[in-house]
């Protein structure tokens, strides 16, 4: 519609693509893009030639390293993560604006700020800094402490410069406030939607049940604790398996299937990815430190109840003894005794999974979420 307000859309990578930020990118705009606005994208950090003449590689990350559990990151932390490479982005993206008409900025997570005050300011983040170093799993905790503090101090500058700052839970907006010293009232909890538009059927494979794992790092996802839960669990009920998607771990063992990467790209791995969600009998991932967890949200859009550990954002998501559980501790036992209270229990499992997905319906669905956002950009673009 040509009468339609513009929004620009930025994110570290192309914010229309379905992989960039999990697909919670491309879903809050085509979300926006339903409330009425017309998407402009921006891509904010791309890499140029002479960057990698300037320390932006990280060779371990090329090398399939290792770091705190997790991939080790292709760009060099220290140069990403640093003042002068904040200023950098920031440089690039205030020439791209140059050339555009005045207009609301969203960007995903926190990277870059805007000079030109022509461009009211928002950004939505699943967590901030601080707690990303709270963690010790992410890129900015390998990039040593003086630029772990400016790190913090620039994302404080680009909280500062929003009109509105979103984020996906409550979780991440107490940190906000009580970290960074923004004021409350400019922070609102928007949620987040699941990446499904409409799920299968619920067709629950009753003969061989499965606990479902949808992680792209085994290590990093809490795999390895999960599968020491799965061995306690198979000891005591013997038809249960372990399904993996997303990564190749090396296991062989009884009652484990590695399924591996499913694109959602491709319209027949996408539809086998529905299918384990919509005949699994449990989800299951055990990440030390999960920010959001939109896995979480799919699992309760198919109607699969979770068990998953406690801390961040999870107890937003899951209702523990109503659609999943929250292990406390990273115990094994307690983590089998979990999964086996549903594998066991077909009637507790399915009200347990219904109350996931009328959860998720209610209150995470991207809809939802444009609805809450959409009446600020308006504002900030009247004003």
């Amino acid at each position: 519609m040509a009468d339609s307000p513009v929004l620009i859309a930025a994110a570290t990578r192309n914010p229309l693509h379905p992989g960039t930020f999990s697909g919670l990118s491309a879903r809050l705009f085509g979300a926006l893009a339903d409330e009425g606005f017309d998407i402009v994208p921006v891509t904010t950090r791309v890499l140029r030639p002479h960057d990698l003449l300037t320390g932006a590689v990280n060779i371990r990350g090329f090398l399939k390293g290792r770091f705190h559990g997790r991939d080790a990151p292709r760009v060099n932390p220290a140069w990403m993560w640093s003042r002068r490479g904040y200023q950098r982005f920031c440089r690039r993206f205030d020439a791209v604006l140059a050339g555009m008409a005045s207009a609301p900025v969203v960007q995903v997570g926190t990277h870059v700020r805007p000079a030109d005050r022509r461009f009211p300011h928002f950004c939505i983040t699943d967590a901030t800094v601080v707690q990303a170093l709270q963690a010790g799993e992410f890129s900015v905790s390998a990039a040593g402490s003086r630029i772990a503090d400016e790190a913090v101090a620039w994302q404080r500058e680009i909280f500062e410069s929003c009109e509105r700052i979103f984020t996906l839970s409550h979780w991440a907006a107490q940190s906000v406030v009580a970290d960074y010293g923004i004021p409350a009232d400019r922070v609102v909890v928007s949620g987040a939607g699941a990446n499904v538009d409409e799920p299968l059927p619920r067709q629950v494979d009753t003969e061989h049940p499965y606990v479902l794992f949808v992680g792209a790092d085994w290590a990093q996802k809490g795999g390895p604790l999960l599968l020491e839960a799965f061995r306690r669990v198979r000891s005591q009920f013997p038809a249960a398996r372990l399904v993996i998607v997303g990564c190749r771990p090396r296991i062989a063992e009884p009652g484990v299937e590695v399924v591996g990467p499913l694109r959602r790209s491709v319209p027949a791995e996408k539809q086998r990815l529905f299918e384990l969600y919509a005949r699994a009998s449990c989800f299951s991932i055990l990440s030390r430190f999960e920010a959001f967890g939109i896995v979480f949200l799919e699992a309760g859009f198919f109607g699969v109840p979770v068990v998953t550990l406690d801390g961040g954002a999870r107890p937003e998501i899951i209702v523990d003894n109503t659609t999943g559980f929250l292990v406390p501790q990273r115990n094994p036992d307690d983590i089998a005794d979990g999964i086996l209270a549903i594998l066991t229990d077909p009637d507790r499992a399915e009200r347990m999974g219904h109350a996931a997905r009328q959860r998720v319906g209610d209150h995470f669905t991207w809809p939802v979420v444009a609805a809450k956002i959409a009446p600020y950009l308006r504002a900030g673009r009247n004003g």
